[in-house]
C-alpha cells in the first residue's frame, strides 16, 4: 500500500504523494524525475522529492554486493560517480565499502517480464553489459573507468545501459519531446517508430525496432520509477527526423 503522506527532514512542510504532468529535479538526490513524487503542496516551495529519496532507509542492501552494506548519506561527495547509471552523486545517496548507489538506482528491479507479439520478452538487470549498448554503441559508460549496469534481454540481443536510458529521458526532455497524450491527457507509453525487419530465432520475421520499443518500454518505465506513462509520452519517430 502506497504511502500518502510524509514528515521529511529536508523540509520543512508535509510532503504529499502527488503526479507530476510535467518533468521535476529531485531535491533530494538532485537527478530528473517523472510522474509520482513526494510534493509540497506550498507552490512558493516548488519542493519534490521521488519516492524512492522520500522513503529512503537509513541501512540497506543489494544482490551485487552480497558482502557489503550500504549506509544512506543526506550529502553527495565531490567527483564520486554512481556505480549503476554512471552519474554524479550530488545529493542523497548510498555509500558502501565498495560503491555508492544513488536511491533510485540502488532500488532498480532485477527483472522486467512482458509479453510481446504472443511471445513473452525478459530482461534481467546485470552488473556490466555483455553487449554493445543499443544507445551508447559501447559496453562500458565510460571506457577503461565505469562498466555501469544494464538491462539484458534473455536472448542477449537487447543491451541497455541504466545510465544511457537516464541521459536519453533527460536529454529528450530538453529538446522537448516529451508531450502530453492527445487522447483524454494521459499517455499511452512510449512510441518508437523507427521500424526495421528482422527475424527471430525460430525464423519468423518481426519487427525489430517495435522489439526495441517494447525493451526500452520496460526498461524506462523502471527508471523512471513506472511513472512516465501515467502523463507523458515519448515520440521516438520525431527524434529521428530531426
Amino acid at each position: 500500500m502506497k504511502i500518502t503522506e510524509i514528515d521529511h527532514f529536508s523540509h520543512r512542510h508535509k510532503l504529499e504523494l502527488s503526479y507530476s504532468e510535467k518533468p521535476y529535479q529531485c531535491d533530494g538526490c538532485k537527478e530528473l524525475g517523472f510522474g509520482s513524487s513526494y510534493q509540497c503542496n506550498n507552490k512558493k516551495c516548488d519542493f519534490h522529492l521521488h519516492e524512492n529519496c522520500g522513503l529512503a532507509k537509513p541501512i540497506a542492501t543489494h544482490s551485487f554486493f552480497k558482502n557489503s552494506s550500504f549506509k544512506f548519506k543526506k550529502k553527495g561527495k565531490r567527483g564520486k560517480t554512481c556505480k549503476a547509471c554512471g552519474k554524479d552523486v550530488q545529493g542523497f545517496m548510498y555509500k558502501s565499502k565498495e560503491a555508492y548507489l544513488h536511491p533510485c538506482c540502488l532500488e532498480l528491479p532485477s527483472t522486467l517480464n512482458g509479453n510481446f507479439n504472443g511471445g513473452s520478452l525478459r530482461l534481467n538487470l546485470e552488473v556490466k553489459a555483455s553487449t554493445k549498448c543499443l544507445i551508447c554503441q559501447n559496453k562500458e559508460i565510460y571506457k577503461g573507468k565505469l562498466k555501469g549496469w544494464a538491462y539484458i534481454s534473455s536472448c542477449g540481443k537487447h543491451c541497455y545501459h541504466v545510465g544511457c536510458v537516464n541521459n536519453m529521458n533527460f536529454e529528450n526532455w530538453k529538446m522537448g519531446y516529451f508531450n502530453q497524450s492527445q487522447s483524454g491527457g494521459v499517455a499511452k507509453g512510449l512510441v518508437f517508430n523507427k521500424e526495421e525487419n528482422g527475424e527471430s530465432s525460430n525464423g519468423r520475421k518481426e519487427n525489430k525496432g517495435s522489439l526495441m520499443k517494447n525493451a526500452l518500454d520496460f526498461i524506462v518505465k523502471a527508471v523512471l520509477e513506472d511513472a512516465v506513462t501515467s502523463f507523458l509520452g515519448i515520440d521516438f519517430d520525431s527524434i529521428a527526423n530531426n
